[in-house]
């Protein structure tokens, strides 16, 4: 009896390697000193990030008007591959978020009341748009992981 084939497995290289790439020490690492990274190498690890993040081709091509014309010209012909190695780096979601409406409307007051008013139809729509790139948090269940980004995202 054979197995469903699995997903590609994930592979990092050894913390040893990517350190030594960017010439800097496991002490360092701990620090909070800024280093340069090769952009090839940045480029890498961020496609090995998206690749771990959910996708659905339905949503893709629904919410990006100009990659379901080009997918429907034949110019991108592998949708998760697009959003991996494109889509990510300009911002694109690859799945719906998940974003708990009431959390959301009233933990920002201005979506709540863009919210009644009609600006805006939903939270959700509100976070792909715009909250997501503002670091905003998209239900109480994200708050330490969005939290924790925050902190190594600031200066």
């Amino acid at each position: 009896m054979t197995s469903a084939p699995s997903a590609a497995p994930v592979f990092l290289p050894h913390i040893d390697l990517l350190l030594k790439s960017m010439n800097i020490s496991r002490e360092r690492l701990r620090s909070r000193s800024k280093v340069a990274i090769d952009t090839r190498l940045l480029r890498t690890l961020l496609y090995s990030l998206a690749s771990q993040m959910p996708f659905d081709p339905h949503f893709y091509l629904a919410e990006n008007e100009d990659v379901a014309a080009a997918y429907e010209k034949g110019e991108i012909t592998d949708l998760r591959r697009h959003f991996i190695e494109s889509g990510f780096i300009e911002g694109r979601f690859g799945a719906p978020p998940v974003v708990d409406e009431p959390f959301y409307a009233n933990s920002y007051k201005d979506i709540g009341a863009a919210i009644r008013r009609g600006d805006i139809m939903s939270a959700t729509e509100h976070y792909v748009r715009a909250g997501a790139a503002e670091g905003r948090i998209p239900s109480e269940a994200m708050r330490p992981e969005v939290q924790r980004w925050a902190a190594a995202l600031s200066d």
